[in-house]
């Protein structure tokens, strides 16, 4: 008897399979809907052969994508059995990856798929799939040749080009150092209210061997200094001139335009309606700050023009760089801000945004640390929040000229970036809100001098 073939949107039994998938999603790092109550069914499936098949399903108003395998075994990541074999998760399968990546790079074909590569990734090998918490799924392959890669499956799909696969692309053409090299994508076409649509599924990557967590370097220093300890500090300046050289090579390959009044005008609208936002779902946290927030509000009024727009990385933070073996820094993860539509992640941007997102991460890495150690110096933990971020806007200013820090454009974005923070803190991290609120707090009581 002949095994059963993939899943098939022609098969009478899709029912079965995507009540299999609908039921174990809830339970993956990555569903984006938990808690709520989501209708699943299935859009599209992409047969790829060997019993794998690419799957695009509607949860509620979400696309996810879900690649699965038909096995014998259930092996590490099973979905459930049906009809006597093992449905899985096809991230975590070797076989089923290496049928990915070769769509991706166009060595197999696969109707509804296209694949584009730049450098056709070493075989799969043996396979490892990052842990963690993570709203994608990574999936590290090619060490067995030597020439390590990693794949990244976007989980949730949108029409349109992926800022990850555009941007990154930008600079590996341009030949930027600080970010590694795009090697393969691969994009679907869907039916979507009527028409086809497309967006992209898979990103391939150089991965970067030996390099070290931005985010754990920075913290683990914070820590030794609350401590009383002495350490070497990772290399602030360095980080700030890598983003300089990110923000420098982009402009060249993605072009720059001077802000118009109308620019500035969507620009100011959407600060004052985050800011309103902020206000109201963190309205007893922020209550004694009401006033001033107000004020902060009609100051938004005040600015004139927001300079220089150009593509940027989006979504900056100290988790978003590497530090790889010979001491250099790159920059990780092009997606944009993932709570933002699909097609507002690629407009042009004031570069500020991305420097603020670092300065805050600075102040984070340094709240985790007294988080850990909660008699630890708190004045040395702000001072080194000053110094790091002194640093890296010193490395800045070397590469790409100096960041005015009273300029009213760079002290919207600051304080919209920690009243993010604030909004977030309460609905996931309540012991943290201490860490935004208080930057919240200085940002609109400035002490003298400051």
């Amino acid at each position: 008897m002949s095994a059963p073939p993939p899943p098939d949107a022609r098969r009478a039994d899709d029912a079965a399979v995507v009540d299999a998938i609908a039921a174990w999603m809830p339970s993956t790092r990555w569903y984006p809907l938990k808690g709520q109550q989501a209708a699943v069914s299935l859009v599209r499936a992409f047969e790829l052969g060997d019993d794998v098949s690419v799957l695009l399903l509607r949860a509620g108003e979400t696309l996810l994508q879900v690649p699965v395998a038909w096995r014998d075994e259930p092996g590490p990541a099973p979905i459930a059995e049906l009809d006597g074999r093992w449905l899985v998760d096809a991230c975590h399968d070797a076989d089923a990856v290496q049928a990915l990546v070769d769509v991706a790079s166009g060595t197999r074909s696969a109707e509804g798929l296209q694949g584009d590569a730049t450098r056709r990734p070493a075989p799969a090998g043996e396979i490892r799939v990052i842990a963690g918490e993570q709203s994608n799924t990574s999936v590290i392959g090619g060490r067995d040749a030597g020439d390590p890669w990693i794949a990244k499956v976007f989980r949730v799909v949108a029409p349109g080009e992926n800022p990850d696969v555009v941007v990154t692309g930008a600079l590996t053409r341009a030949g930027c150092e600080r970010v590694p090299s795009l090697l393969a994508s691969l994009s679907a076409s869907w039916p979507a209210e009527g028409t086809l649509v497309t967006g992209h599924l898979l990103a391939i990557a150089a991965f970067v061997p030996g390099a070290e967590d931005g985010w754990e370097l920075f913290r683990q220093h914070a820590l030794a200094t609350v401590r009383g300890e002495q350490r070497d500090a990772p290399d602030a300046a360095a980080l700030g001139a890598a983003l300089a050289t990110v923000h420098r090579d982009l402009a060249a390959a993605m072009g720059t335009a001077e802000a118009s009044e109308a620019d500035t005008e969507r620009f100011i609208a959407g600060l004052e309606q985050r800011l309103a936002w902020a206000r109201t779902e963190a309205a007893d946290a922020l209550d004694e700050l009401d006033e001033q927030l107000a004020a902060a509000a009609a100051r938004l009024r005040e600015i004139r023009s927001i300079g220089s727009l150009q593509h940027i990385h989006g979504d900056l933070h100290l988790g978003q760089v590497l530090r790889g073996a010979d001491g250099t820094w790159v920059l990780l993860d092009f997606e944009g801000e993932p709570l933002r539509p699909m097609h507002e992640r690629l407009q042009r941007e004031p570069r500020e945004r991305d420097i603020v997102g670092m300065l805050r991460s600075f102040d984070y890495a340094a709240g985790s640390a007294m988080q850990e150690e909660p008699g630890g110096d708190a004045r040395a933990a702000r001072d080194w929040v000053a110094q790091r971020c002194a640093e890296f806007l010193g490395g800045y200013a070397d590469a790409l000229g100096p960041v005015d820090e009273t300029d009213p454009v760079f002290v919207a974005l600051l304080l919209d970036k920690a009243l993010y923070e604030v909004v977030y803190e309460l609905r996931n991290r309540p012991d943290w809100l201490p860490v935004p609120l208080e930057a919240v707090r200085s940002l609109l009581n400035p002490a003298p001098g400051a």
